[in-house]
């Protein structure tokens, strides 16, 4: 559909295009919307079933699922400096237990995957890690 408009003497044309929508789309758009619903809904839960500064950091996990989903599926590499942010990232969650360090190297990690609310946190970050490559691997 073709439109002519001409506005003090300037002549503008646009054209529309409706773009096509298919069956893979839908179901696509679909999975997309029930794994943000899901990892919304685990990320309330996990607020509430533990304190906001333990939770908080661990919803923030996204870019290494979507790194690591990324490479796995798209065989995308990541760069140094993406790697070394996510490596930031992951060491700052074993900060927030590191007092428990005392009793062994991995005991941090241990202690937030044995909690229910971090660990819904760490899913619903997965979650998203995964609508994000999903995404653009249907574009």
């Amino acid at each position: 559909m073709l439109h002519n408009l001409s506005v003090w003497g300037f002549s503008f044309s646009c054209t529309a295009r409706v773009p096509h929508v298919d069956g893979i789309f839908v179901a696509a758009l679909l999975a997309s919307v029930a794994l943000n619903w899901a990892a919304t809904l685990l990320s309330t839960i996990a607020l509430d079933k533990a304190d906001a500064s333990l939770v908080s950091p661990l919803l923030t996990f996204n870019p290494a699922f979507t790194l690591l989903v990324a490479w796995l599926t798209l065989g995308e590499i990541p760069g140094v400096r993406q790697t070394v942010g996510i490596a930031v990232l992951l060491f700052g969650a074993y900060l927030l237990e590191v007092e428990e360090a005392r009793t062994g190297l991995l005991a941090p990690l241990r202690v937030l995957l044995r909690r229910s609310g971090t660990l819904l946190a760490i899913v619903a970050s997965a979650l998203w890690g995964i609508t994000t490559v999903a995404g653009e691997a249907l574009d």
